[in-house]
């Protein structure tokens, strides 16, 4: 699973104003979302829910954009294209030009209402951002409508597969090819999870029938493990691609070392379907690593593929030596006889003990810990940290 966040940003002088902000975040939401509706009724029934993990809370985006403003109010380039994505990417919750105005002008007011203490300047300054925000976000959402461009896109489960207790593959076909590439994240529900999104990468690229698999650990959240539960001819709905994560390595030229744990395989193995399209693709070391043996989910696969691939090594690595009771592991954790030993223990110590790996770009997606844990090590070994790149979760 995939969590959105917000990078750090410079003070600035409304600073003031989004302590505010943030001091009195949950009334400040429920006033804000207290005026849309008043101003825009049509609203009720598009928010996230409580429980959606893809979305940023308006306190956090009006937090965001006012420690991001410079002098007399003004926003520079990046954060006004960061809020002109995340309107694009709130399309999928239902959200139209006129409710984005609305939004604004509510989030205008409350702040008003808030800020009533503080100096005149300071407020001016933030309801000019808020202003230039608003204006870029209908702007962009009214091009994307004109221009038809879907908000999400639907896909019909077509396969289920239990790989062990806690890891299922599910396979769906859309309506249309999805618009994403390898290494990147999208939003996704089920039709029983009304306006409740997670983010999830697809394990192979995109293609022209619109066929896309994921691959879910059930016990991530409470949404994961309904996600989980997905029958055949249940309906999805699917946003489009984001993030960049590793565009740059695979593109570079040079040999490959891919790290990954749990559904951290699933971007990795997207990449590795990639290269399997190139005549000539560079060397590629996967050490593919979970918990327990039993959670390798996709290993016979990866095998399958390594034994037509050449240019592949694939390197299965698990924390412990045997399943705990509760794992039910399947055929598909089972390696073929003859190829290479499984390993047990730390992934960064297994990897580091390998060698420096120099000469390789790094990609490594899993828990964000364990993530940086190996990154860590490997930089220690010797690998140059501009060679590495991690996906976290």
């Amino acid at each position: 699973m995939i969590r959105c966040t917000i990078g750090s940003v410079t003070p600035r002088p409304v600073s003031s104003v989004a302590r505010l902000v943030e001091d009195n975040a949950q009334d400040f939401l429920r006033a804000v979302q207290a005026k849309l509706l008043t101003l825009a009724p049509q609203a009720r029934g598009h928010f996230p829910t409580a429980d959606d993990a893809t979305h940023i809370s308006i306190a956090e985006m009006v937090s965001a954009l006012l420690e991001g403003t410079g002098e007399e109010g003004k926003v520079d380039d990046k954060t006004l294209e960061f809020f002109k994505e995340a309107a694009l990417d709130a399309r999928r919750f239902g959200l139209t030009p006129e409710m984005h105005s609305a939004l604004g002008e509510a989030v205008r007011s409350e702040l008003l209402s808030l800020c009533e203490d503080l100096p005149f300047e300071n407020v001016l300054f933030a309801e000019r951002a808020i202003a230039a925000t608003t204006a870029v976000s209908v702007e962009a959402v009214r091009e994307a409508d004109e221009a038809h461009i879907p908000a999400s896109y639907q896909a019909e489960i077509v396969e289920v597969e239990k790989r062990s207790r806690r890891f299922t593959v599910v396979r769906m076909q859309a309506e249309t090819q999805l618009p994403y590439l390898p290494g990147q994240y999208l939003a996704a529900t089920a039709d029983f999870l009304p306006n409740t999104w997670r983010y999830l990468c697809p394990s192979i690229p995109t293609n022209e029938w619109g066929q896309v698999e994921f691959h879910i650990q059930s016990d991530a959240d409470d949404i994961a493990g309904l996600l989980a539960t997905t029958r055949l001819g249940d309906k999805w709905r699917l946003g489009p691609g984001r993030g960049d994560f590793g565009q740059s390595k695979i593109s570079s030229g040079n040999d490959l070392l891919f790290i990954a744990h749990g559904t951290g395989l699933a971007p990795l193995r997207a990449y590795m379907f990639e290269l399997m399209n190139q005549a000539a693709p560079p060397r590629l070391h996967f050490f593919v690593g979970a918990d327990y043996p039993g959670e390798l989910y996709e290993l016979t696969g990866m095998w399958n593929f390594a034994a037509a691939s050449p240019w592949l090594s694939v390197v299965p690595v698990s924390t412990h030596d045997k399943d705990a009771w509760w794992v039910q592991a399947t055929e598909a954790s089972q390696p073929p006889r003859g190829l290479h030993l499984h390993q047990t223990g730390s992934m960064a110590k297994i990897v580091t003990e390998a060698g420096a790996w120099a000469d390789r770009d790094v990609l490594i997606a899993g828990p964000e810990s364990w993530a940086r844990d190996v990154r860590r090590a490997m930089i220690r070994r010797g690998t140059p940290a501009q060679q590495i790149e991690i996906l976290g979760f």
